[in-house]
């Protein structure tokens, strides 16, 4: 019987050892280094600037909001809306690119103008200046960022316009 045997490794072995250099290999391969992060996208930029602008309007109708509490019912919804379009824009965002963040950089402590009229004039005018910039954006980013933009652009143009017309 001992000429019927085969004097190799047997099979069990050769399973073991083949699993072994597997995985061998495969831990070699994650342990060459970490890839580059890829180039950051052409809409990193636009992203990261819409985000900005929603985070400034944001804090100029907090800063008017505490100094203008009359306004409050006027205000408030335009403000939520301000709210809801930086959390869409940040979800937006991918990380691990190498420019921007779509975490607004710490703003510049912004005051609100002393009277209700001039409070809303500055409101106003930012309204329509980030519409402005929406409508730019939207010429420089990919389709589907592009719809948002517009969209928020849109409601930007939206609320300046109630606030010019003093609706409430």
């Amino acid at each position: 019987m001992d000429a019927l045997r085969f004097p190799g490794p047997t099979r069990r072995a050769a399973m073991l050892g083949g699993s072994a250099a597997v995985l061998t290999a495969m831990a070699g391969c994650t342990s060459v280094g970490q890839a580059a992060a890829p180039p950051p996208g052409p809409d990193v930029t636009v992203l990261t600037a819409a985000v900005q602008s929603e985070a400034s309007l944001i804090a100029l109708y907090e800063a008017v909001l505490g100094a203008h509490k009359t306004l409050a019912d006027r205000l408030k919804p335009l403000h939520d809306h301000h709210t809801q379009h930086l959390a869409v824009l940040q979800r937006h965002y991918v990380p691990g690119t190498k420019t921007g963040t779509a975490t607004p950089a710490p703003q510049e402590t912004v005051t609100a103008p002393a009277s209700e009229s001039g409070a809303i004039a500055a409101l106003r005018s930012a309204e329509r200046k980030a519409a402005a910039a929406r409508a730019d954006d939207v010429r420089r980013a990919d389709p589907a960022l592009s719809q948002l933009l517009a969209c928020i652009g849109a409601c930007e143009a939206g609320h300046a316009q109630a606030l010019a017309g003093g609706a409430r």
